[in-house]
């Protein structure tokens, strides 16, 4: 416990780090590149609440905006509870620059901190397992939304319900049986795309479980096969009761899809149906998994030249899903120890205890986050191999940026390349010796990841000057903004 705590310091620090000098601006800064632009509409909901609050208004309607008839800001799509809350927390008790910050940073910590747990225990090499959790919380898609959206940095719930899923299965106690209960509320309760990566994580685990070696789980050693099937009973069993518990806030998108997805035009600003164009514009390209972030100091030039192309994509934001070469060469070492040794597994205990299952799975794992991260079909010629983004999108006509799928890809690859990692550590003996490797791969990815200089803060306490005009203004008035 001491040595998680240890470890748990060591994040804080590389969060600040990553994030420098936000630690130091906290109250003024938000975190920000060239091309941020969405943050501000959250910043002034933060605000409203906490006015609201103040002046004993509502804090669901407000007639701040769409004067005279005011606006439900609530009404339409998502929105957990738990999240609310938080937020409402945060907002009434803190300042608009703080509350965003403060859940940036607790995300960006978070990330890291459960993905070390997670490969901490698949690998049982704390070395490594930071070395994870470095490359899942600190990659470049981390930061795009950082700098773009809040609810997308709340992927700690991605490696957490894996965990907690993983856990269930391997020990059936009723410790794991609640770690996992509470791992699905959490997963359930904040964004809508980290609860979609998630249900698919969870899916894939379930489908790899009851495959795996199904040729002797099903002909020869049946007692395998009934412990799967009591894992997916205890599964159902808490996956159906977070639902019930959540119902409340699931009801409303699941009934706005049922009543308004057919019956309203397709359009960005639909929460229920965006078009299906949308779908091939983000979707990832060729070369948005190989080519480092725009925002990197040294390379990110080399990488503004294919923006806009068909082989990386049209925006800084959606389309950089870089995995790093370092975590990608120590997967390929994972992914050829996995193929050279998975025929010996044949014996029951072999089953159970060896790495097999873990690498094999996370390789599953890799190709289905990657096809899902696709355009709804490939065109070779006059043939059309169809992906999921395709299927998925007649019964989610609400989600269109499949390229987001690019965090179960990195999920994945954190844990085959902590495995490659672990597999080349094995080689020395000295603990010194795999201490200054491990420094050295860790320093090597947050080379690969770095984002400045310069600063990705921007200045956000000083108002534009047009509100200090306003402010001048005397009487009670109304607002009307032309966009130009």
């Amino acid at each position: 416990m001491k040595s998680h705590k240890t470890v748990f310091i060591l994040f804080v620090l590389f969060t600040f780090i990553m994030t420098f000098p936000l630690i130091f601006k906290i109250a003024t800064h938000i975190p920000g590149f060239f091309s941020t632009f969405e943050p501000y509409g959250s910043l002034w909901n933060f605000w409203r609440i906490k006015y609201s609050f103040q002046n004993h208004l509502s804090l669901y309607k407000t007639f701040l905006i769409a004067y005279p008839f005011g606006m439900d800001i609530y009404k339409n799509g998502f929105v957990s509870y738990l999240w609310l809350f938080w937020n409402h927390i945060l907002s009434i008790f803190t300042t608009p620059v703080i509350t965003w910050n403060i859940q940036i940073l607790h995300n960006l910590l978070l990330s890291a901190f459960f993905s070390y747990l997670l490969i901490f225990y698949l690998t049982k090499s704390r070395l490594v397992a930071v070395f994870g959790g470095i490359v899942f919380g600190f990659c470049p898609y981390q930061f795009m939304r950082v700098w773009q959206h809040l609810g997308l940095t709340y992927n700690q719930w991605l490696p957490l319900v894996l965990l907690g899923a993983i856990l269930l299965r391997n020990r059936m106690s009723r410790k794991a049986e609640w770690f996992f209960f509470v791992s699905l509320l959490l997963l359930y309760s904040f964004d809508w795309s980290i609860m979609y990566f998630g249900s698919v994580v969870l899916f894939c685990f379930f489908v790899y479980v009851l495959f795996y070696h199904w040729k002797l789980k099903f002909f020869k050693d049946r007692t395998l096969l009934f412990k799967d099937i009591q894992f997916f009973k205890k599964s159902f069993i808490w996956i159906v009761l977070a639902m019930v518990i959540l119902s409340p806030q699931l009801l409303i998108p699941i009934k706005g899809r049922i009543e308004k997805s057919n019956k309203t035009a397709p359009s960005a600003y639909n929460p229920y149906r965006r078009p299906f164009e949308d779908l091939f514009v983000q979707s990832a390209k060729p070369l948005s998994y190989l080519l480092p972030s725009v925002a990197h100091p040294i390379f990110g030039k080399f990488t503004e030249r294919f923006i806009r192309s068909p082989f990386y994509g049209i925006s800084y934001t959606e389309h950089t899903l870089y995995l790093g070469w370092v975590p990608l060469i120590l997967s390929f070492i994972a992914c050829r120890y996995w193929r050279k040794k998975r025929k010996s597994y044949r014996s029951q205990a072999n089953l159970e205890l060896n790495d097999d299952f873990y690498i094999g799975f996370f390789v599953f794992l890799v190709v289905v986050g990657w096809l899902f991260s696709q355009p709804p079909w490939w065109r070779i010629g006059s043939i059309k191999i169809f992906m999921p983004s395709f299927f998925m999108y007649k019964l989610l006509p609400m989600y269109r940026a499949y390229c987001r799928f690019g965090i179960v890809v990195m999920l994945a690859i954190s844990v085959l390349a902590s495995f490659g990692l672990k597999l080349f550590l094995e080689k020395f003996r000295s603990p010194r010796i795999r201490m200054g490797f491990t420094v050295l791969f860790c320093g090597l990815v947050l080379f690969e990841f770095w984002n400045w200089p310069p600063y990705k803060v921007i200045d956000v306490s000083k108002a534009p000057q047009v509100y200090y005009w306003l402010r001048e203004k005397k009487g009670d008035f109304a607002i009307a903004e032309y966009p130009l």
